[in-house]
């Protein structure tokens, strides 16, 4: 394999596994019943994404490249996301405290789950909003859903 070939699936490797680590977090902070926040991890998510698209745009890539039978994109971000679709991620997140684990796991799967049709219109809902009505409506919606009874 050449080097190009080499140095974007340890990119692609790099940005899947920063995003399982960020969702693993997530996880757990869900499941100990608190809110999520941007944190370190996130940052960590999107730069790896960033190297990963910049190593794309870098290295210039002819139209008919391939890579493990799937010819990427000529667009950088949707060549990211084949080659981070392609690429074989460790997660790292282990088991945290005993309590939550369960929690965890479930959240995790649930997170799994593909999409509805309901809550696609809800996705395409909140697309149409503006940034500081949609980061409202998503700040009502975290409040009523960490008050008892709901």
């Amino acid at each position: 394999m050449d080097p190009t070939r080499r140095i974007l699936l340890a990119l692609a490797r790099q940005a899947e596994e920063a995003r399982l680590r960020w969702h693993a977090d997530r996880a757990a902070v869900r499941a100990r019943g608190e809110t999520p926040a941007r944190a370190e991890a996130y940052a960590y998510h999107v730069q790896a994404n960033l190297c990963l698209t910049t190593a794309i745009s870098a290295a210039d890539l002819p139209a008919n490249f391939r890579l493990h039978d799937v010819t990427l994109s000529r667009d950088p971000l949707a060549a990211a996301e084949q080659l981070r679709q392609g690429a074989t991620a460790y997660d790292h997140s282990g088991p945290i405290e005993a309590a939550h684990e369960a929690a965890r796991l479930a959240y995790k799967a649930a997170f799994a789950e593909p999409v509805t049709a309901q809550e696609q219109q809800f996705v395409e809902l909140l697309a149409g909003l503006s940034t500081p009505r949609r980061d409202k409506i998503i700040e009502l919606a975290e409040e009523r859903a960490s008050q008892p009874g709901s």
